[in-house]
């Protein structure tokens, strides 16, 4: 597996994944301004894309993953986790968060196996489902 910064070029093949998982392309938009940002990594496996993770500083100046995107036939392969250790490793910030769907127990171990440590909870973002927050220091 590798892990890069995405190009314009990979738009396309990333929106399909990202569609795959919420139904929909309605996020290429916002895709396509991470990676013109710079703020989107793409993870690929024999140069095919298999997942991809968007970031950026707006969160109390800290960076935020904002987006782990891992296409279904993919998945518990460890390709979230590399996504998010590319982040980490290149993180513009000390302080790194993420945030994750009380529902969402496989992303929670993800963050935790990554040490991330819960740093709070946001209520009513999703009817009965509250967003647990992680974050982590990386220098």
């Amino acid at each position: 597996m590798l892990v890069t910064k995405a190009t314009i070029s990979d738009l396309s093949k990333l929106s399909k994944i990202d569609g795959m998982v919420i139904g929909s392309e309605i996020r290429k938009p916002k895709i396509e301004q991470y990676i013109l940002n710079e703020q989107c990594v793409i993870a690929s496996i024999n140069s095919e894309p298999v997942g991809f993770a968007c970031y950026d500083s707006t969160f109390f100046e800290c960076c935020f993953i904002q987006l782990v995107i891992v296409n279904p036939n993919f998945r518990r392969l460890g390709i979230a986790g590399a996504l998010m250790r590319y982040i980490e490793e290149h993180s513009p910030t000390p302080k790194l968060f993420t945030s994750t769907n009380e529902s969402n127990t496989i992303m929670q171990q993800v963050c935790l196996s990554l040490d991330f440590v819960r740093s709070g909870i946001i209520e009513n973002l999703d009817d009965g489902d509250p967003e647990w927050v992680y974050f982590k220091q990386v220098r």
